[in-house]
């Protein structure tokens, strides 16, 4: 065991926050160059570092661009004493903050820091320092402040901005963390288990053990430690790019790290630690765990059904949270332990649709029985089963059934085209519910429509409507112009897309589905009331599904339909036509044979006439 011992006590170096290293108090010199791992320990026997090599491939790299362009897209004035000491000439003031304002006005409270007033509100003041490219993508552990003034109780954690903005590029980078959480698990297993432990089932950078990545670009940091991390875990570098110098350093112990793009370096980034000079373009990746994730919602809302009370005391000896234990009782007047929910009625009626519920009746013995019945509840999403096996045991599982019924909005007239639709929904199974500002009672029976104003008065704008009718009612809602080729998944959350013309995805309501109890619909009915028009409410909408962090839900175009709908009106001419048509913006034309596995089209046209012989009708005369 290698050991390094400080220069001085952790609390007196603290003289040298935001200054920089020099190479002549280097003594110690590590890289990965044998090939093999490099480790060493601080002077109370933990690991002060651990080098890994040779983790990554050319094929890892090609996420560079998107981490390049997650950097330069944000100029953050709040890295402390990373940023290094204050520098009122720097060119970077005048993209984040009024330059004369930085050189004149504001108080200088910290070698690293200056004080600003909110001009808006001469009580709120911020500090800030040097500003540097640097961003985080993600998870986050603090509401966003945009949404306060809309929402009452605003979800504790979120997306990051550039996450929510840009959730198909983070997407791509979920791999290359998923490797790094591999090689943690492999080589230092306790402190990886810290981290799962501590996440639990709460949201987190696809299957590893992180939640928050934070992207810099030739930031040679100053000495600093790190905050907002979980003090437990332990912090992550990786690197990418081409260049010299950017050496991680301890200054305290005098050790330089060759960090390689290569690599994986683990560090306790608790003790001062800082980078060389960098000459190139070198990105560098800090993969960690927000301090406060445990503070979010969980990921899976489960209920947990005993029918013996006898067994409670059990559960609550193996740590089971009891608000999600209900106890299927008649009497309740013996009941020793608080906190458990009792219930006398059908936990099929008594709980919402889409709630995994697991009827409990026989213990079994195990340290991490929670996390074991989370796993397990997760599987059942993936497998659509009903049964779930763990050890000699078998969870029965009765997961509630989804919403049956689809629910459109005819804000005009009823056209042929609309009724055809309905026929398709009403082929694959759907219970079929309209709603209309006009009367359709000579087309429909009473149960089978309703005038939108009974969800909400005076409603003119579909994105409220939507809204209010999904917060009172278990159904999907579903635009009359989408001919549906397929069930829908069965997902408790839907959010379908559309390319929007810089061909970026953009959520929209062609199909929308949430429980009805859900908070998010709750508060985007406050939210959208506030709204001065239609166009107002698509964008407010856009903005609420960033506050609650829904962006994961947000169906890819390609995923729902894959005739862009450029193609739409031309689905309805002579199928012979259709593939001879000339090729609109480089876009392939889709084939009846390459929409096998297609959900549906949104056709965008509700007044086309149908031909017999089009695309359309060939489409709609294979449903069942």
């Amino acid at each position: 065991m290698t050991k390094f011992y400080p220069v001085m006590t952790h609390s007196k170096y603290d003289q040298f926050l935001a200054e920089y290293m020099k190479d002549e108090d280097c003594d110690f010199l590590v890289n990965s160059d044998n090939g093999e791992d490099q480790i060493g320990y601080d002077e109370d026997g933990n690991v002060l570092f651990h080098l890994v090599p040779n983790v990554f491939t050319n094929e890892d790299f090609k996420i560079y661009d998107i981490l390049d362009e997650v950097a330069e897209s944000n100029l953050n004035t709040n890295r402390g004493a990373s940023a290094g000491e204050v520098d009122r000439d720097l060119v970077g003031w005048g993209k984040k903050d009024n330059v004369e304002a930085v050189k004149n006005v504001y108080k200088q409270v910290s070698k690293y820091a200056l004080s600003r007033t909110n001009p808006n509100n001469p009580k709120v003041s911020y500090r800030i320092s040097n500003p540097v490219n640097s961003n985080m993508i993600g998870y986050f552990d603090k509401a966003d402040i945009n949404c306060r003034k809309y929402i009452k109780n605003p979800p504790k954690c979120r997306l990051t901005s550039y996450t929510q903005k840009n959730f198909e590029k983070y997407k791509q980078v979920i791999p290359y963390v998923e490797k790094i959480s591999e090689v943690m698990k492999r080589v230092l297993p306790s402190k990886y288990q810290n981290h799962i432990n501590f996440i639990k089932n709460k949201d987190k950078i696809g299957d590893s053990a992180f939640t928050t990545l934070t992207i810099n670009k030739n930031f040679k940091t100053a000495i600093h430690t790190d905050s907002g991390d979980y003090k437990n875990g332990i912090g992550v570098l990786t690197c990418m790019g081409e260049f010299k110098g950017g050496r991680f350093c301890f200054p305290n112990y005098k050790i330089q790290i060759d960090l390689k793009p290569t690599d994986v370096l683990f560090a306790n980034v608790h003790r001062h630690h800082c980078n060389t000079d960098i000459e190139g373009n070198r990105i560098s990746v800090v993969s960690y765990i927000r301090e406060r994730m445990d503070r979010c919602d969980d990921v899976i809302d489960y209920k947990i059904v005993i029918d013996d009370e006898r067994l409670t005391e059990s559960l609550t000896k193996n740590k089971i949270d009891l608000s999600k234990v209900y106890l299927l009782t008649e009497n309740s007047s013996n009941l020793r332990w608080d906190g458990v929910n009792l219930i006398n009625e059908n936990p099929k009626t008594y709980f919402k649709s889409y709630t995994p519920i697991l009827y409990y009746n026989d213990i079994i013995e195990t340290d991490d029985f929670e996390d074991t019945i989370i796993k397990n509840f997760e599987l059942l999403f993936k497998s659509k089963s009903n049964q779930l096996y763990w050890g000699e045991s078998i969870f029965e599982i009765n997961q509630t059934e989804t919403a049956e019924t689809l629910s459109t909005l005819i804000d005009d007239r009823l056209t042929p085209f609309i009724i055809e639709n309905i026929k398709g929904w009403k082929k694959l199974g759907y219970k079929v519910k309209i709603y209309s500002f006009i009367d359709l009672s000579e087309e429909y029976n009473d149960d089978e429509w309703e005038y939108a104003s009974t969800i909400v008065e005076d409603c003119i704008d579909k994105y409220f409507f939507v809204m209010n009718l999904l917060s009172k009612q278990e159904t999907i809602f579903i635009d009359n112009d989408v001919l549906l080729l397929g069930r829908l998944p069965e997902d408790p959350i839907i959010i379908t897309s559309e390319f929007n013309r810089n061909n970026v995805a953009s959520p929209n309501l062609a199909v929308f589905k949430m429980p009805k109890d859900n908070v998010f619909l709750k508060d985007a009915c406050k939210f959208l009331g506030l709204a001065s028009g239609t166009n107002d409410n698509k964008r407010k909408f856009m903005r609420c599904l960033n506050y609650f962090a829904l962006a994961k839900y947000i169906l890819n175009p390609s995923y729902f339909c894959k005739i862009n709908k450029i193609y739409a009106k031309s689905i309805f001419i002579d199928y012979e036509k259709y593939k001879t048509q000339e090729i609109k913006y480089d876009l392939n034309i889709p084939l009846i044979e390459d929409l096998s596995n297609c959900i549906g089209i949104k056709c965008n046209n509700i007044n086309q006439v149908i031909k017999s012989g089009s695309l359309y009708s060939l489409l709609y005369s294979q449903l069942p």
